[in-house]
């Protein structure tokens, strides 16, 4: 009973955490003419940058506090860090108001965003992961969809108030700050969860201990730069696509970015069941080069003037079938000892990497058009990815953390 409320409690959590970086990236465009008005695309993504290659830092300083002192500890920390950065974004003054003081201000509350969402991977993913003694691959994409489903519930509120007058004035605001409501509702679940029971039979180890059980983070490192650089190519880079380059309404936009992210979420579960049958390796194999099929499609037809919303669903599904292995893949590939720490630095240092893919995009664009930056970048990605998981293991039934019978 202890192992499904640990569970349900880190994907619930995962899902309010996942709202804020939704947050800031359906608002791109709006920030950018609010707060960077004079950068144009660099400054529609660069809070979306900011947020991301601060989530290292977070990933191992609270992925090394979940090994050292538990899980539930580093859970609770996280979500009050976060509750505060994603309130006060919304009551940030803009640059028309006080000038370089704004993008400043931003920049700052972003980076220390993405440490405290980082931080939360480390732990969220682990104590989930090691609660999953069965089925582990569907419950990753479970897991793993919770992103999405943070994205959709950004994604419905942006559309609703996108179509109201007072949208950019203060609007925009509300987004923000009604973020603090399901922050304040994670803080109160992670306080009733439960260290997992793997972790509590293995004996703790010291830091020296934990650092030297992290031989896989380069093999891993590499799968998630690969991963997170066809979504931030594809689906985050797509709403400032829509946006600023296409020059579509906010509330057009807005849906569209809904349906992506809303199909998404079948296909991770799509994709976790496969991994359970054929592997975790295999799938990520598949679903990277799925990934590059499908943004072929997507920025090509877009470049073309095909309909956007049959690209849109279609690009919405296969762009997310790589990533839904990443929690059963990375808790899998680490020991107890070392699990939270080389799960958090995994999934969050990868975006040292990953987390400048929409400047490389804006780079690639002063030479050719942004869609073609952008299938440039999630080609490179799926190589990436591919590469990595050949060069190691199968871990569905060879890991520390077993699997029972399917």
């Amino acid at each position: 009973m202890a192992e499904k409320s640990n569970y349900i409690g880190s994907y619930l959590s995962w899902i309010m955490d996942s709202y804020d970086l939704g947050a800031v990236v359906i608002t791109a465009s709006i920030l950018e003419k609010l707060f960077y008005p004079s950068l144009g695309l660099l400054g529609a993504v660069l809070p979306i940058v900011f947020t991301v290659v601060s989530r290292p830092l977070g990933g191992f300083v609270f992925g090394l506090l979940s090994d050292l002192r538990g899980r539930k500890l580093t859970l609770v920390i996280t979500v009050i860090g976060y509750s505060f950065t994603i309130g006060a974004t919304g009551l940030l003054p803009t640059y028309y108001q006080i000038g370089i003081l704004a993008p400043l201000a931003l920049s700052v509350l972003r980076i220390v965003q993405g440490i405290f969402i980082g931080g939360d991977v480390s732990s969220s993913f682990t104590l989930a992961m090691e609660s999953s003694l069965k089925r582990r691959g569907i419950l990753s994409g479970i897991m793993q969809s919770g992103t999405l489903v943070g994205f959709v519930l950004v994604d419905l509120l942006f559309t609703k108030l996108a179509s109201e007058t007072f949208f950019l004035s203060y609007g925009w605001r509300i987004i923000f700050i009604v973020g603090i409501i399901p922050a304040v509702l994670a803080a109160v679940i992670r306080s009733k969860l439960s260290e997992s029971k793997v972790f509590m039979e293995e004996k703790r180890g010291t830091e020296r201990e934990v650092i030297q059980g992290l031989k896989p983070i380069f093999q891993t490192l590499g799968v998630m730069i690969g991963f997170w650089v066809m979504i931030y190519a594809g689906p985050q880079f797509v709403p400032v696509l829509l946006g600023t380059v296409m020059k579509l309404p906010p509330a057009e936009y807005g849906y569209l970015s809904l349906l992506m992210n809303l199909i998404g979420i079948p296909s991770m579960l799509l994709s976790g069941l496969l991994s359970d049958r054929i592997g975790r390796r295999t799938m990520g194999i598949v679903g990277s080069l799925a990934s590059l099929a499908v943004a072929s499609l997507f920025y090509i037809g877009a470049m073309e003037g095909l309909p956007l919303l049959s690209l849109i669903l279609i690009f919405g599904f296969g762009i997310n079938l790589p990533s839904a292995i990443s929690p059963a893949y990375l808790a899998e590939r680490f020991r107890t000892l070392s699990r939270a720490t080389g799960v958090g630095f995994s999934y969050n240092g990868a975006f040292l990497i990953a987390g400048f893919s929409s400047i490389y995009i804006s780079l690639f664009s002063r030479v050719t058009s942004p869609y073609v930056g952008a299938l440039i970048v999630v080609g490179i990605g799926a190589i990436i990815s591919t590469v990595s998981l050949m060069m190691g293991p199968e871990t569905l039934r060879m890991s520390e953390l077993k699997v029972d019978s399917q």
